[in-house]
């Protein structure tokens, strides 16, 4: 197998944001800032694998937007914001940073079901969301966009647990 190159880090990124609200800023043909952004975020993470990613982007009817993307390796962690309106690429302000995975400090746990009433429609735990706070003043609320597919259940599941382990380390 050959080595992983930043090539491949970029289009594993770019393939990772996707949705409704993704699709609209990517195909705005203005939107000049959003290859710089995932360029960004490819050089932060390096070399190495992704072992989770997690997005969420915010559009109103007048284009201006709020996204951000978290990316989790082995080692670090990649905080990557950006602000602006789609429709004015010199309007968009980003922000991509990566900091240690080490020194998760706290997770706070929101709007899980009740253990004890449970629906079919609505099983336990339910769409609950973790908040994570770092030692470093890092403060993050997943999952970042609702969770709509089995597919990205999974992921956050998977997210969930990393999290969950790596408390205190």
């Amino acid at each position: 197998m050959a080595e992983r190159d930043l090539t491949e880090v970029l289009e594993e990124v770019g393939r990772s944001l996707t949705g409704a609200a993704w699709m609209r800023l990517r195909s705005d043909d203005r939107a000049e800032w959003f290859g710089h952004f995932v360029s960004g975020i490819a050089l932060a993470v390096g070399l190495r694998p992704i072992e989770h990613l997690d997005s969420g982007v915010r559009v109103d009817d007048a284009g201006v937007f709020s996204a951000k993307v978290v990316v989790f390796t082995d080692k670090t962690i990649v905080f990557a914001d950006a602000t602006g309106r789609s429709a004015d690429p010199y309007d968009v302000a980003t922000v991509v940073a990566a900091r240690p995975r080490a020194g998760l400090s706290q997770l706070t746990i929101s709007d899980a079901n009740s253990a004890f009433q449970r629906d079919l429609f609505d099983p336990w735990p339910g769409d609950f969301t973790v908040t994570a706070e770092w030692s470093y003043g890092a403060k993050v609320t997943f999952p970042l966009s609702p969770i709509e597919t089995d597919d990205h259940r999974a992921r956050f599941s998977a997210l969930y647990a990393a999290l969950i382990d790596a408390l205190g380390e």
